[in-house]
């Protein structure tokens, strides 16, 4: 009945859709935000100490709760808030941005603050392994930065996206937190879902929508695998 119940009901199946939505723009964040700073850590800051101080500095705002990291966004993306605050003395917008919070778009902009780290640390490892002599004898054929990092850089730091990802991915898909506070419970994930079924004792659904976010993270999961053989990379 909970079976039948799930998939008949229209909510519950735009809940997956929200979620893989969520889940796949969050992770193109996070690397598009992450990949630059562990480039730039682990190819062009030599001295390990200054590399372990700065992915160190990344990790600080977790000595916070998780739920104050979260709750932080709102003074920040508020109609009152500090970015429409600079925006209106700048000139630049008259009336407040009221997308900024309560929406997806906070939610969207919480879940890539939370979990780039996840994605910086793992590029980072696999970029500082990369032979210093094989883009020295790359620059020493006339190759340019752009082709050494296509060439070499990319494809030699793929294990450590496809482990970023993996993170990330486990992550948001299984959020419901952030996506309760900083959407006013307007967006609405599988995460969500369970812990109100869980609340209200309705254990039998709330198993249901387990099982589907189980599937849908095996799944991802596999697909990262199959793109990169980790066991060999590694």
């Amino acid at each position: 009945a909970s079976w039948e119940r799930f998939r008949s009901s229209s909510t519950y199946l735009s809940a997956i859709g929200t979620t893989l939505r969520v889940w796949a723009i969050v992770l193109v964040a996070t690397l598009v935000v992450g990949y630059p700073v562990a480039l730039f850590i682990g190819l062009f800051v030599k001295n390990r100490t200054i590399q372990t101080a700065l992915l160190v500095a990344c990790v600080i705002p977790f000595w916070t709760s998780f739920l104050i990291r979260v709750i932080a966004w709102r003074p920040m993306l508020g109609t009152e808030g500090a970015i429409n605050v600079i925006l209106q003395k700048l000139g630049i917008i008259n009336e407040p941005l009221t997308f900024l919070l309560f929406s997806e778009f906070s939610v969207l902009v919480g879940m890539t603050q939370i979990y780039c780290v996840f994605m910086v640390g793992p590029i980072t490892f696999m970029i500082a392994r990369i032979d210093e002599s094989m883009i020295e004898a790359a620059r020493d054929l006339g190759a340019s930065f752009g082709t050494i990092f296509r060439r070499i850089i990319l494809p030699l730091s793929m294990p450590g996206v496809i482990v970023g990802a993996i993170f990330v991915s486990v992550m948001v898909l299984g959020e419901f937190a952030t996506a309760a506070s900083l959407s006013g419970r307007k967006t609405n994930m599988l995460g969500n879902i369970i812990v109100s079924q869980v609340g209200s004792l309705k254990w039998a659904f709330a198993a249901v929508a387990g099982v589907v976010l189980t599937l849908i993270i095996a799944a991802v999961i596999t697909l990262a695998l199959r793109i990169v053989d980790l066991r060999k990379e590694m």
